[in-house]
C-alpha cells in the first residue's frame, strides 16, 4: 500500500477531537443532499457519539505540514460496535474514514488505511475491515484498488432501511505498510 510522502498519521491529541468531527463531516458534506435533512442529522450525530465513544478506539488524524487534514477511527474487535450488526466482527474496524475535499487525491486516505493496517497486523489480526456503500462510489473504488474485498457475511442496513451497508476486509498478510 503506497503512502502519501508529506502525509503523517498519528493518534489525534485529545484537544482536537473537535477539529476532526469538524474535518469527517465537511468530508462527508457531499452525500448530504442524497441523505436528505433527517438522515444527514442523524449521520453527522453519529460522526460525533463515534468520537466521543470510550470504547478502546485507535482515533487517528492525517497532517499536512501543521493542517489537518484526514481523520479516521479503528476500533478492536468488540460487541456492539455496530448497533444493526448482532454478530462481532473478529478483526479492526475502520470508521468514519474522511479526508478534506482540499486534500484528496493526494494519497490522505492511503496513509490513513496504510497505518490502520500496520496497527491491525501489529495486533496480530489477519484481517482489516470496514463498511461502506454504494452511495460512496470513490470509497468503494479506493478500497478495491487498495486490495479489498466484499464481505457480505456482515452488511447490514442503515437507519433509512434502504441503504445497504456493504462490509469489506483486507487480508493483511499480502498487504505492504511502507
Amino acid at each position: 500500500m503506497s503512502t502519501a510522502i508529506d502525509v503523517s498519521v498519528r493518534e489525534a491529541r485529545p484537544d482536537e477531537r473537535e477539529k476532526a468531527v469538524a474535518l469527517t463531516v465537511e468530508a462527508y458534506r457531499q452525500y448530504e443532499p442524497g441523505f436528505g435533512p433527517a438522515f444527514w442529522e442523524q449521520y453527522i450525530s453519529n460522526i460525533k457519539a463515534q468520537w466521543e465513544r470510550t470504547e478502546p478506539t485507535w482515533r487517528l488524524v492525517a497532517e499536512q505540514g501543521d493542517k489537518l487534514v484526514g481523520a479516521a477511527l479503528l476500533y478492536p474487535p468488540q460487541e456492539g460496535l455496530y448497533e444493526k450488526l448482532s454478530e462481532t466482527i473478529p478483526y479492526p474496524e475502520i470508521r468514519l474514514l474522511g479526508v478534506h475535499p482540499s486534500a484528496r487525491s493526494k494519497g490522505v486516505a492511503t496513509s490513513l488505511l496504510a497505518e490502520c493496517a500496520r496497527r491491525a497486523k501489529q495486533g496480530g489480526y489477519s484481517y482489516l475491515g470496514l463498511h461502506t456503500s454504494s452511495r460512496m462510489p470513490d470509497a468503494v473504488r479506493l478500497y478495491l484498488s487498495l486490495g479489498f474485498e466484499r464481505e457480505p457475511r456482515y452488511d447490514f442496513f442503515a437507519a433509512d432501511q434502504t441503504t445497504v451497508v456493504e462490509a469489506y476486509r483486507l487480508t493483511l498478510t499480502t498487504v505492504q505498510t511502507s
